[in-house]
């Protein structure tokens, strides 16, 4: 009866649902032995012990990751992207507690370890960061700790938005951050196939509001703006996936009023969207890998099994492929020590 009235049919809506539903399936780790570079845990396990848990988020537990810095009373909860699971920023996770800072981060609902049999939609991602920040201030390793966030793409969405709801808070790193968890399909949809995708959007827009509730509410924008935390806020310049200009924070900074927003511009090799926390040299040895294994395929005029791709990347240089972004690395725990008032 509402579809009839709206002028909406019922197949439309129906179909609408079942592709967003589609896109959010349940997502497996990847099999590292087809997959270079230091985001396999046993490449890094002997440099970086961590400590595994669960932390209920709704009707599902996630899986999470505690790396502790000796002697640090500081904790960043790390917020992963879309098609990714917290071992993919092993690399990052590294390098921020060389630098005195222990890190939590976790696998979101439906994805690698966590459970969960879909991610069933963007706004989850702050949904489970929220729970996971909830968790944190009450558990008696963690509550006296002080609270920081990084979220990446979409764990950046995650991380702005979370900062409505936390005040505790005292700054965030968000790199290539996602403004809109609400927003993003039809905002996805106009930069590949026009604004034929708006006629989605007041379908997913009451699922969401279903699914997600009142947090739908939030972004980054909303965020940012409620508190007075030192963010950072790094964005490449030609970052196709979360676009400078279209779906990122960064589109929207004459809407932000905080006053401790700095900004990061990757640019060159460091301008994409993953290249923004690579090093040069890991963005050069990605392309040299690549051309290899392209060059080999070109020989037998066929592409590698995984058994021949196995043998390959036992050659790589995993440390170097996934080196990080130091200048970027330096920004972020600049901007944690400002919003610790160090």
């Amino acid at each position: 009866a509402a579809a009839s009235l709206v002028g909406i049919s019922v197949t439309t809506i129906a179909s609408t649902i079942c592709i967003y539903d589609t896109f959010f399936e349940r997502y497996e780790r990847p099999n590292y032995s087809v997959y270079p570079g230091l985001y396999c845990y046993d490449r890094i396990s002997d440099k970086l012990a961590r400590e595994t848990f669960r932390i209920p988020s709704g009707e599902n537990k996630l899986s999470a990751y505690f790396y502790r810095a000796a002697g640090s009373n500081r904790l960043v909860v790390l917020a992963h992207g879309f098609h990714a699971g917290a071992d993919d920023y092993l690399p990052l996770i590294e390098a921020i507690v060389n630098r005195g800072y222990s890190v939590l981060t976790y696998d979101v609902t439906g994805v690698y370890s966590s459970e969960g049999d879909s991610v069933v939609g963007m706004c989850q991602s702050l949904i489970d960061l929220d729970n996971v920040l909830n968790f944190v201030r009450d558990d008696p390793r963690f509550a006296s700790m002080a609270k920081l966030l990084i979220g990446h793409s979409w764990g950046g969405y995650a991380a702005s938005s979370a900062l409505a709801l936390h005040p505790e808070v005292k700054a965030a790193a968000l790199i290539a951050p996602m403004n809109n968890g609400a927003n993003i399909m039809v905002e996805k949809g106009e930069q590949y196939v026009g604004k034929l995708s708006k006629t989605a959007k007041p379908i997913f827009d009451v699922y969401q509001k279903i699914l997600f509730g009142d947090y739908v509410k939030y972004n980054g924008v909303v965020g940012i703006n409620s508190t007075d935390a030192h963010i950072l806020i790094a964005q490449g310049l030609n970052d196709t996936v979360i676009t400078p200009n279209g779906q990122s924070i960064t589109a929207h900074l004459d809407e932000l009023t905080n006053p401790n927003v700095t900004l990061y511009w990757g640019m060159g090799s460091q301008g994409s969207h993953t290249g923004i926390w690579h090093s040069v040299a890991a963005e050069e040895y990605q392309r040299v890998v690549a051309c290899q294994i392209n060059k080999r395929q070109l020989e037998l005029k066929r592409s590698l099994n995984d058994e021949e791709l196995a043998e390959f990347y036992a050659t790589v240089d995993h440390r170097l492929y996934s080196e990080v972004n130091s200048e970027l690395v330096d920004m972020i725990i600049k901007t944690f020590d400002n919003g610790l008032g160090l």
